[in-house]
């Protein structure tokens, strides 16, 4: 036996089991056994989804929302010029001017408007006059219906929250010749809700005060009156614009028309001016957009002047003048709304509401389009048949099973539409009621499944 068979082939089994070698390959054996951990995940995987393919195909996960109901409106925001029939008062005499009358009254034709006086003091002396009188008069009215009155409380309220919202526009406009009138009216409404909550107010101490006042106050001698050659609304301020448009061309006029209007110095003699005619206009140049969205009103429209007014007045879109449907244009709005703020306007910012959308309001996911069987009538009325015709619709969750409901879709938003309730033109007469559970997600919808 040579030296390699007396080395290697010499060694016993028991020796050869304690080699290095030997003892590597069984640490090798015990490592952790990864592929069988990530088989057990795969096969448990695989168990629960085709458990959901099972349970999903035989159940339906539906999600609802009930209708709920909505009101929205459509506004346009745009620059406004009021064109009126406008006539100026002039007067030619000497002396001192007194209005005897407010802006938004009523004028008769030879009418008085102001009084003529000789100095300041007289004007100040007579307008303080017509104030205490004023007072005075109406405490007396109010002495004397004490026990007639009839008005509720809350109408009187009301009244002074509108009077309140016309004294604070007007000295925010300022228009300062309407304040003290509007005080007054404040005054008297705040004496007869006196009158209604305590039963009974005494007045007398301040009728005292107010007759001595009078008293000693030495009435002016006038020296002649402004009289109005029309009737109509009285104004005391010019602007220069009265006569700037055609008052009779107001419905046919243009955008470029409206701009290239030219302010004109009234006569040097005017002292205020007559609105002739109870209709008068709005010119409000307007984009396509702003024309798109006009065209769908009916014609009849509420304006806001905030800047001006508190309240929110009637109008008329008569027409909107384009070149065409693409281009820029001028809409004429008429109105016959008139007071002393209204009348003084001449270029302000105005909201114009011209839609109101009333409904059910639906998420716009629950919306389907679906095929519906019409019947067919002859000339006597008679069903002579049916065809299929396709509607829009909602699925509806009534009991246990969908119900497939026509819907009259008469506004839409990106995440909702408005449904109208009424059942005018629907081709299946029936529609979503308030509260429905209609179905905004679900699989295999069809009118009659079953639900549970």
């Amino acid at each position: 036996m040579d030296d390699f068979e007396e080395k290697y082939l010499s060694v016993q089994p028991e020796e050869a089991e304690e080699t290095p070698y030997r003892r590597r390959y069984r640490k090798k054996k015990k490592r952790f056994p990864l592929g069988k951990i990530f088989g057990t995940i795969l096969i448990a995987f695989l168990v629960v989804y085709f458990s959901i393919a099972v349970y999903t195909s035989n159940f339906s996960v539906m999600q609802t929302e009930q209708t709920t109901y909505i009101s929205l409106s459509d506004y346009i925001e745009v620059n406004a010029f009021a064109v009126r029939r406008e006539e100026y008062i002039q007067n030619t005499k000497e002396g001192i001017l007194s209005y005897i009358i407010s802006d938004g009254e009523k004028v008769n034709a030879k009418g008085a408007v102001a009084r003529m006086f000789a100095s300041e003091s007289d004007v100040e002396a007579q307008q303080k006059y017509d104030s205490i009188n004023s007072e005075l008069l109406k405490l007396k009215q109010l002495v004397n219906a004490e026990n007639n009155m009839f008005v509720d409380l809350d109408t009187v309220d009301a009244q002074i929250v509108y009077n309140t919202g016309i004294y604070k526009n007007t000295v925010q406009s300022g228009r300062l010749n309407r304040i003290n009138d509007i005080k007054l009216e404040l005054l008297q409404l705040y004496n007869e809700r006196a009158v209604i909550t305590s039963g009974a107010a005494n007045f007398q101490p301040r009728i005292d005060q107010l007759e001595e006042e009078l008293a000693s106050i030495s009435l002016p001698q006038s020296l002649g009156e402004v009289k109005s050659k029309h009737s109509g609304v009285f104004v005391s301020s010019t602007d220069g614009y009265e006569l700037s448009v055609d008052y009779d061309r107001a419905e046919q006029l243009t955008a470029a028309e409206l701009a290239g209007r030219v302010k004109k110095d009234p006569p040097s003699d005017a002292v205020g001016k007559v609105i002739t005619n109870p209709n008068w206009y709005l010119l409000c140049p307007v984009t396509s957009e702003q024309a798109a969205a006009a065209a769908g009103a009916d014609g009849t429209v509420t304006i806001s002047i905030p800047k001006v007014i508190s309240y929110a007045i009637p109008g008329t879109i008569v027409v909107v003048n384009q070149g065409s449907k693409t281009e820029d244009g001028l809409m004429i709005i008429k109105c016959d709304y008139m007071d002393g703020s209204l009348a003084n306007i001449r270029e302000e910012e105005i909201t114009i509401k011209t839609l109101d959308y009333k409904g059910l309001r639906v998420n716009r996911r629950a919306v389907h389009d679906n095929y519906v069987t019409v019947q067919d009538y002859d000339e006597n009325g008679d069903v002579s048949g049916s065809h299929e015709e396709r509607v829009q619709g909602v699925y509806v969750i009534y009991g246990n099973k969908l119900v497939f409901e026509e819907i009259n879709i008469i506004y839409s938003e990106k995440d909702f539409v408005i449904c109208d309730t009424s059942l005018d033109g629907l081709k299946t007469g029936s529609t979503i009621k308030l509260y429905d559970e209609v179905v905004v997600q679900g699989k295999e919808l069809y009118d009659g499944k079953a639900v549970r």
